[in-house]
């Protein structure tokens, strides 16, 4: 009796520690429920949600304008194109683009991801993009071969190559410049600056012929060049990097950016008369987003506004269409 006494006095603090001793069934069921849980919520990050791909539409009024001015932008940003993108994805991605019949397309950067070797098929892609005044692109951090703002060049001479396929198929990329386009009675000034962090970002040769006076859209990979041209006129400056963070809890936030860069994380944001709107991208390296789709940005531009303020609250958060 003492033996016995004894292995099951040794036995009851296992059985605890391992959850099986004194649980009942109510407990059993927690657990599963939150296993299953876990699971769901995992299998939709990585199945799901990284090629689930949403449009977001806002419009904007710009101040001291022709009333007949209009333009329409599609954004597209951080493809990251390797060797495990679904090129059925991408060309969802072109197509939806496309169906917008924009007058301007524009791409916000990062287009390969590990190195050179698929820039040929990505050029392919997306030299099926269609507008009416052209298809026009800055370069980003991975195009450049910078995986951090402190890191190294990985590989010497990549931004050369990707730039000069994009423009083999038709895209005008811009390099610190800036084009004025006709449109609807009235001018765009559309510049584009280089990376930030590829030490070749010089915004003040991209607006050394900024004509106040006309509306301005700048596209720049990186969100923190917005701070590089303030007492500029700036529009919108098109931006993307982030990713929106990927990974999104509303506990914790967009829990992959820095405690500076989730200030930047997704969206439009103002900094005086500037706007900066953020896009999530469409690509991934980790195939992983949750609560943070992939997206393509349409912008609607009017003359004839008073302010520099978006039409309405509306369309300043975005409309979402599934696609």
């Amino acid at each position: 009796m003492e033996l016995g006494a004894s292995v099951e006095m040794r036995r009851k603090p296992v059985r605890r520690f391992f959850g099986t001793g004194d649980a009942t069934p109510g407990n059993r069921r927690s657990l599963s429920h939150w296993v299953g849980e876990r699971l769901a919520a995992l299998s939709y990050a990585v199945l799901v949600e990284p090629t689930w791909l949403e449009v977001n539409r806002l419009r904007f009024q710009l101040p001291a304008t022709p009333e007949a001015l209009r333009l329409k932008v599609v954004q597209l940003t951080d493809i990251h194109f390797h060797g495990k993108t679904p090129r059925a994805y991408m060309q969802q991605c072109v197509n939806t683009a496309n169906a917008e019949h924009p007058d301007v397309i524009a791409l916000t950067g990062d287009y390969i991801h590990a190195g050179g070797r698929h820039i040929p098929d990505i050029a392919e892609i997306l030299g099926g993009l269609k507008a009416r005044l052209g298809v026009f692109a800055v370069l980003g951090n991975h195009d450049h071969a910078i995986r951090a703002s402190w890191g190294p060049r990985m590989h010497r001479g990549l931004n050369e190559r990707v730039a000069s396929a994009l423009g083999g198929v038709g895209i005008r990329v811009l390099h610190n410049e800036m084009v004025v386009l006709e449109s609807g009675g009235g001018r765009f000034q559309i510049s584009g600056v280089d990376d930030l962090w590829s030490q070749q970002c010089r915004p003040e040769e991209a607006l050394a012929r900024l004509d106040p006076s006309v509306p301005h859209i700048m596209l720049a990979h990186h969100p923190l060049t917005i701070h590089l041209v303030e007492g500029k006129r700036c529009d919108l400056m098109l931006s993307g990097h982030t990713h929106g963070g990927q990974v999104h809890s509303e506990k914790y936030g967009s829990v992959t950016l820095s405690r500076k860069m989730k200030n930047y994380a997704a969206g439009l944001y103002e900094f005086g008369p500037q706007r900066l709107y953020v896009n999530k991208g469409v690509g991934y390296g980790w195939r992983i987003r949750y609560n943070r789709r992939p997206e393509i940005a349409v912008f609607e531009f009017a003359g004839g506004g008073t302010d520099r303020s978006p039409l309405s609250a509306e369309d300043a958060l975005g409309k979402n269409e599934a696609n």
